[in-house]
């Protein structure tokens, strides 16, 4: 195990990153950071992974931007645990194209090092995403849905 980060650390990082303040972003990310959210990029082109300090200022500052305004995310819960940090919250934003409100469940499993993010994993309720992205609803079925008490085709 690694060292250990304290609460108020990441605390600050989850402040930096919610306000998008760049600098103190900076002063958070390692220079090799992995930066990986789950979700389908053909939809969703914030999701993949990005590694490097710079990849990763360019998807929070530029990229991600250029497709949602307002962005905001409420912690439900944050737990630390050596030099790992695991938060459940909500994200919430506006699609620029047609101003359509979207709120989703996410979930972060963060790694530290000398108080700096080197591993983040975003785990997105994808299927709402995409569904709120995209104005509608999604069959999850392929072609079969229910009516009723019945299967139909």
């Amino acid at each position: 195990m690694g060292d250990t980060v304290r609460r108020a650390v990441v605390e600050a990082f989850y402040s930096a990153l919610t306000t998008r303040d760049r600098a103190a972003l900076e002063s958070f990310l390692d220079d090799k950071v992995s930066w990986t959210i789950s979700g389908p990029v053909d939809i969703l082109p914030f999701c993949g992974q990005r590694v490097g300090k710079d990849e990763v200022m360019a998807l929070l500052t530029r990229d991600i931007p250029t497709l949602l305004s307002g962005l905001r995310f409420a912690a439900k819960a944050l737990l630390v645990d050596g030099d790992r940090a695991a938060v459940l919250g909500r994200l919430t934003a506006t699609k620029l194209e047609g101003g359509r409100s979207i709120s989703y469940r996410i979930a972060h499993f963060i790694q530290f090092r000398d108080d700096k993010v080197i591993d983040y994993v975003s785990i997105i309720d994808s299927f709402d995403a995409v569904e709120q992205m995209l104005g509608h609803s999604l069959d999850a079925h392929e072609g079969y849905r229910v009516e009723g008490d019945k299967v139909a085709v």
